[in-house]
């Protein structure tokens, strides 16, 4: 992991998001997990990020959810870990609840884990999950750093993150096929139905 803050890759993609907001005069929130709030603060280290980012949550316990993202009692008595699902609920839930034209949520496995069986554990660590929740659809994508460093595996964890906003952001080329485009919903909803590309 780079002692630089922020990382120039991050940043850079940071100032196109930005660009891209303030001409579209378009919002951004952001719920994070794995990533500690890095990607919030990197967003935030671009000058006039106050005129876009709306601001964010980050929901690392299970109470935590319960009570900044809408989660009710059942939702975190059947939660058994990090998905798309629950990254699609944590970005519909926080575009409804700050108003942002653009939500982006991310929740993986940065390290091991008490909720992953052994077995399970050389194949988590280092997965994320994403959201992004739009005005029109809402896409989600998995990424694996195929790294066990908590910290390096953090900072990736933004980087990609912020990468794929950006791509929702500017439609570049077709959805890879880690990425999947789902029905928007209400933050309320059930399942959604996935549509692959």
């Amino acid at each position: 992991m780079t002692a630089e803050f922020p990382p120039s890759e991050a940043s850079r993609v940071v100032k196109r998001i930005s660009e891209i907001l303030i001409e579209r005069d378009e919002t951004l929130a952001v719920s994070e997990a794995a990533c500690g709030g890095l990607i919030s603060s990197y967003l935030v280290s671009i000058p006039g990020a106050s005129e876009w980012f709306h601001g964010g949550i980050m929901v690392y316990s299970l109470k935590s959810r319960l009570k900044l993202s809408g989660w009710n009692e059942q939702e975190i008595h059947d939660y058994t870990g990090p998905s798309v699902d629950v990254a699609l609920r944590l970005a519909r839930n926080l575009k409804f609840e700050l108003g942002a034209t653009y939500t982006l949520s991310e929740t993986g496995y940065a390290s091991r884990s008490p909720m992953l069986k052994p077995a399970e554990s050389e194949q988590a660590v280092g997965s994320v999950y994403y959201g992004v929740s739009g005005p029109n659809e809402d896409v989600s994508a998995t990424y694996n750093t195929d790294s066990e460093d908590r910290c390096h595996n953090m900072q990736q964890f933004a980087i990609h993150g912020l990468k794929f906003l950006l791509k929702q952001l500017e439609k570049i080329g077709s959805f890879s096929e880690a990425e999947q485009v789902h029905e928007p919903k209400e933050p309320d909803s059930k399942k959604p139905k996935i549509d692959k590309t």
